[in-house]
């Protein structure tokens, strides 16, 4: 049986096909076509959404819906899926390394081969971090406590390192004492443990859209429809959609949001943003989870304080890691929980009993050193030392049209490339050339965002990631040159 969504969509696309609207008419507003129809405003949102996926209809911000050029759209499209279908098979199926079921195993795989440039994962270059410093700490820890590799750890976390972070959590604004701080295998796992604390399957949860892979993948685990908020330039999550979706929808189990340095767009929520979206979570009893993944990396000497640091009320499940900002290889992670802290201490339990003593124990012994402040300072000013000249790069030799957009924290670049460009075909040339990146459809359940793409340059600016942005940059010059869509050899450098 076909949902009334799909027929609603299905009659409008007909219309259009009978060229009864033209491309850049502006269609009835959601309320206006949900009166006229008889239907509720969520089919009409769910209609829209289909035929925007298709291609059929755009949208203008603070403007409404339009019809869009969907004869062009679907010509590029059989073009560019003749260009794939004309060069060597990939390994992997296209289709399916968009799909949410199979995204990150297809990326694996098809990047599985050497690299000349893995710039497809938000890893930093090793040197950057206090790796020496690490290995002192765990060679000290060894000596003075062997017996601890034979120690079944149990309880919240290491009581030396909840210590150590308690401090370190109270410079962002945060008021924490051991009870209310849970450490975990890393933020995947506090993510996790969040949104099964609130969520059952079936649920409803509010993503950013573009949305951090991870996220999808949990919540598709987890078995929850994921409800994309787009987010806008200097702001983050847009707070007007978001309070239209949690008033029309009613069902909103939790809202996922990464204020400080959203990936992949780089957005920093302002201020009186984040206060005002807690105030949305508490007033329409919606729990906010917040990722703080990037918060220790903010360029200057003002950490951005998270959304956690104004709860009074347990609203807000808070996620940080050192992953990025001080030991990725230790994979160790934390969350506080307000009032889900007992439950998310019960889900650690039996999703996973305990942290690592070792890694644990390393990281307290390291952070006690007194060492963390410089070496976060020197870690920022590296990464934002690559973003000119790879900003400056993608601008010479991508297409024009070509927009960049990176984070102050200067980790990735998001980079949207004209419309009609399918970056998954752009990749499957690209890993020809021995370089890498993520494709943009990663960054959506709904497909969104082909013609983007992330690219990490968190590594020092060498002649070897010039060359790479310039052969990476003369593959799409290429795809958006070549009438039949075909991905023409790069030049050699």
């Amino acid at each position: 049986m076909q949902h009334s969504y799909a027929q609603l969509a299905q009659r409008l696309k007909h219309d259009l096909q009978r060229q009864r609207h033209q491309a850049g008419d502006k269609l009835p507003s959601v309320r206006q076509l949900a009166t006229s129809e008889g239907v509720s405003t969520a089919t009409v949102v769910r209609c829209y959404r289909l035929l925007e996926t298709e291609g059929y209809v755009e949208v203008r911000a603070k403007s409404g819906m339009y019809v869009a050029d969907w004869k062009a759209q679907q010509a590029a499209r059989r073009t560019l899926q003749a260009a794939a279908d004309a060069t060597t098979p990939p390994p992997v199926r296209f289709e399916q390394l968009a799909s949410l079921q199979h995204r990150m195993s297809q990326l694996h795989a098809l990047t599985a081969q050497p690299l000349t440039l893995a710039l497809h994962l938000a890893d930093a270059e090793p040197g950057w971090y206090p790796c020496e410093a690490l290995a002192r700490a765990g060679q000290r820890l060894l000596r003075r406590e062997p017996q601890g590799l034979g120690t079944y750890l149990t309880g919240t976390g290491l009581p030396a390192l909840k210590k150590a972070l308690i401090g370190h959590l109270a410079r962002s604004g945060m008021d924490l004492g051991p009870a209310d701080l849970l450490v975990t295998s890393g933020a995947t796992e506090a993510l996790q443990l969040a949104l099964r604390a609130v969520t059952r399957p079936g649920d409803t949860i509010a993503v950013e859209s573009p949305v951090y892979f991870g996220i999808l993948q949990a919540g598709e685990l987890l078995g929850l429809k994921m409800l994309e908020i787009p987010c806008v330039a200097g702001q983050g999550m847009s707070l007007e959609a978001l309070e239209y979706a949690l008033a029309q929808h009613g069902g909103v189990r939790a809202v996922v949001v990464m204020p400080n340095f959203q990936n992949p767009l780089g957005t920093a929520m302002p201020d009186a943003a984040k206060q005002r979206l807690l105030g949305l979570a508490e007033r329409h009893g919606a729990t906010l989870i917040e990722d703080d993944a990037f918060g220790d990396l903010a360029p200057g000497l003002d950490r951005p304080r998270p959304i956690k640091a104004w709860d009074r009320h347990g609203q807000v499940i808070y996620c940080g890691c050192a992953s990025k900002s001080m030991a990725p290889a230790l994979r160790v992670g934390w969350v506080v929980g307000g009032r889900h802290q007992r439950t998310l201490e019960s889900l650690k339990f039996s999703n996973s009993l305990t942290t690592p003593w070792f890694e644990q124990a390393v990281l307290a012994e390291y952070m006690v050193s007194g060492a963390v402040a410089a070496d976060l300072r020197r870690l920022r000013e590296r990464l934002a030392a690559t973003v000119p000249p790879a900003t400056e790069a993608v601008r010479a030799h991508f297409p024009a049209g070509t927009r960049v957009a990176g984070p102050a924290i200067g980790w990735w670049l998001w980079i949207e490339l004209p419309e009609g460009l399918d970056t998954m075909v752009l990749l499957h040339a690209a890993v020809r050339h021995g370089l890498a990146f993520t494709p943009g459809a990663l960054f959506s359940s709904a497909g969104k965002f082909k013609h983007h793409l992330r690219l990490n340059i968190a590594r020092p600016w060498t002649r070897e990631l010039a060359l790479g942005i310039k052969t990476l940059g003369a593959l799409a010059q290429a795809a958006a040159s070549h009438p039949a869509g075909a991905i023409a050899p790069a030049p050699s450098p």
